[in-house]
């Protein structure tokens, strides 16, 4: 005859682990995905870099950079001889009407968009990376009257995107 009473531990572990599974379930079923943009060609944004006598800031026109090129400014100075590549805008004619253009740095960027909307899609490991690490690069031009380009409203808008589309696939292609 037997005196020990064994109760069976099996039943007490399913129901600690089918609580502990339809709690994880309910609190992940909570958190709701970040949604992410991948940028094919370009993308414009609004209330970009602010400059005097402007109310808002500028449209800026983004892409994703190549980390495999030489850092963008430098293939800017080097494409308009601008001595330096420190250089953050530069002044070019652009179908018989004089622009400036202004280069984002990384940290404006981050300042003033949600870089983390866009989508990384060429990333590169750290061997690999022989031009600037930011992962996009962005741009945005006046006109002489300090007046957005990029503007929606703006006369100048299909001529300053598509000099920017050329740029782009000018760097990417060198």
């Amino acid at each position: 005859m037997n005196m020990f009473h064994v109760e069976p531990f099996n039943k007490t572990l399913f129901k600690k682990g089918f609580l502990v599974f339809l709690i994880a379930a309910v609190l992940t079923s909570c958190i709701r995905p970040r949604h992410t943009v991948e940028i094919d060609n370009y993308v414009l944004v609004p209330n970009g870099k602010e400059i005097l006598a402007r109310n808002k800031g500028l449209t800026a026109f983004i892409f994703e950079n190549n980390q495999r090129k030489m850092p963008f400014v430098q293939f800017i100075a080097n494409k308009y001889g601008l001595g330096t590549y420190t250089e953050v805008s530069y002044d070019v004619d652009i179908d018989g009407h004089r622009v400036k253009v202004f280069v984002y740095e990384n940290a404006e960027l981050e300042k003033y968009f949600d870089m983390g909307q866009f989508m990384v899609t060429k990333a590169e490991t750290d061997i690999n990376v022989v031009g600037s690490t930011a992962k996009f690069i962005g741009l945005s031009v006046i006109n002489e009257y300090n007046e957005d380009c990029l503007e929606e409203s703006s006369l100048y808008r299909n001529v300053a995107v598509a000099y920017l589309k050329n740029l782009k696939d000018e760097f990417n292609n060198q």
